[in-house]
């Protein structure tokens, strides 16, 4: 998610212990009582110029696994497809999360936008939806864009659609959580017509859910400044709060992990004094300067971040932890327990969770450890395109273990791409080959690997 320039800056006063809230409380924080949500930004698509912000040896660390070098040499991210989403489940499960939180574009040309661009960025989600199997990871949606009042009706349609299907995730009640990317919410409700149309919208969205569908809807804020926003998101009738994520200044400094964490937890505090319910966020980390690399981030945002030095694996444990104790000790959370993690994917920008060439399963392996989660997953295949010499190497179009091809069939991996790997306490099962003759990037014929992922135990 791009974040609007206004609500980059977050003080770096050092708070006291915020992350210990309420430490005296008899409440336990049982991580299997706690929601684990991760927030999805999908513009990593095939023939993207995005992809270009990553495409630097020095930041392997955040490329993410799906990524795939074309003949022409450009490093293409092709993270919308039924592949990469099968694999995003299957990791997802393996770190303990429960749920993704796509960002969802309404497809309406309102304030000159491009509808083409909406379903692009919707894609990854339609790719989900179009799983067979999902490994028990559910989803809800976050509508990351304001919309005029005239679009309310898009929002509901949206979410009965999405409630339609099996996998949205529940609250207490069966209440289903929607979100909303507010930020700054003065902002945002102008975009509604102010506070009073704003609560209108709301309520209309509300209503016309439960006449379609019989369920009451659990709304979500993101926003920034809890001090500022926190009131007047839960007047016009949202009921729990949360942060997209927690940015910092912007004088240009490396700011270590803990002093970040520590200002996260200061927001949990304060946003766990309003009114309704509050999901505290776990910022994997900050730092947008590849982002700055793109014409358009360089117009928006401001161009000296400040950024979150990388974490140790126990620092990250100690705030996923943190965050689970804020979420079961807030007694205004009894409708709706969870955590949001930021983030799945937001490799451009500082914070992801997902597999990367430069990582492997690191952050998947401290995710799982930090919330106790090790989950056992059935066996089940990774697929993806890969690059062979197609003189030395003859390979049918059906699939072929490696062994009974030969030995000319070297793949070729540069620097930025690696094989897709298979979750912590997994291992390869089967490997094989075959060549397609049906490309979408034009590419003909294509050759793809599939590994079957199998339990250690």
């Amino acid at each position: 998610m791009r974040l609007p320039t206004a609500i980059l800056w977050i003080g770096l006063a050092m708070p006291g212990h915020a992350g210990e809230l309420n430490a005296g409380t008899k409440r336990t924080a049982d991580p299997a009582s706690v929601a684990i949500g991760a927030i999805r930004w999908d513009n990593w698509n095939a023939g993207n110029p995005y992809n270009q912000v990553l495409d630097d040896q020095s930041i392997r660390e955040r490329i993410p696994y799906y990524a795939e070098r074309r003949r022409d040499g450009r490093l293409e991210f092709p993270g919308n497809t039924a592949e990469a989403l099968n694999a995003d489940v299957h990791y997802a499960r393996a770190a303990g999360l429960d749920y993704f939180i796509f960002g969802y574009y309404l497809e309406s040309s309102a304030w000159g936008r491009n509808v083409g661009r909406a379903r692009q960025l919707n894609q990854a989600l339609e790719a989900y939806l179009g799983l067979s199997h999902r490994a028990g990871i559910k989803y809800a949606l976050n509508f990351n864009l304001s919309f005029p009042p005239r679009d309310a009706v898009l929002v509901s349609r949206a979410i009965i659609n999405a409630l339609r299907g099996p996998d949205y995730v529940r609250a207490v009640g069966n209440y289903p959580p929607v979100f909303f990317f507010v930020g700054s919410a003065t902002k945002w409700l102008e975009g509604l017509g102010g506070k009073v149309s704003a609560a209108a919208a709301l309520a209309s969205i509300r209503r016309e859910v439960k006449e379609a569908t019989g369920q009451d809807l659990y709304l979500v804020a993101f926003i920034f400044n809890f001090r500022e926003n926190q009131a007047l998101v839960t007047d016009v009738g949202f009921d729990a709060l949360s942060t997209y994520a927690t940015a910092m200044g912007s004088e240009g400094r490396s700011i270590p992990y803990s002093q970040c964490s520590a200002i996260a937890r200061r927001d949990w505090s304060i946003g766990s004094q309003g009114s309704g319910g509050f999901l505290p966020t776990i910022t994997m980390g900050w730092d947008y300067r590849p982002a700055l690399r793109d014409p358009g981030e360089r117009i928006a945002r401001k161009p000296n971040p400040d950024w979150c030095q990388p974490a140790s694996d126990e620092e990250w444990k100690r705030q996923i932890q943190a965050g689970v104790r804020a979420a079961v000790s807030n007694p205004r959370n009894e409708r709706f327990k969870s955590v949001v993690i930021y983030a799945w994917n937001e490799g451009s920008e500082g914070g992801w969770l997902l597999p990367t060439v430069g990582e492997g399963t690191r952050r998947i392996q401290v995710v799982s450890d930090g919330l106790g989660r090790h989950r056992h997953i059935a066996p089940f295949h990774l697929s993806w395109r890969i690059h062979v010499d197609p003189i030395a190497c003859k390979i049918p179009p059906f699939w072929t273990p490696i062994e009974s091809i030969g030995l000319g069939c070297n793949i070729q991996s540069g620097a930025r791409t690696n094989s897709w790997p298979c979750p912590p306490r997994m291992r390869v099962a089967d490997d094989k080959f075959k060549q397609s003759f049906s490309d979408a990037n034009g590419e003909d014929p294509s050759i793809w690997r599939q590994i079957t992922c199998a339990s250690i135990n």
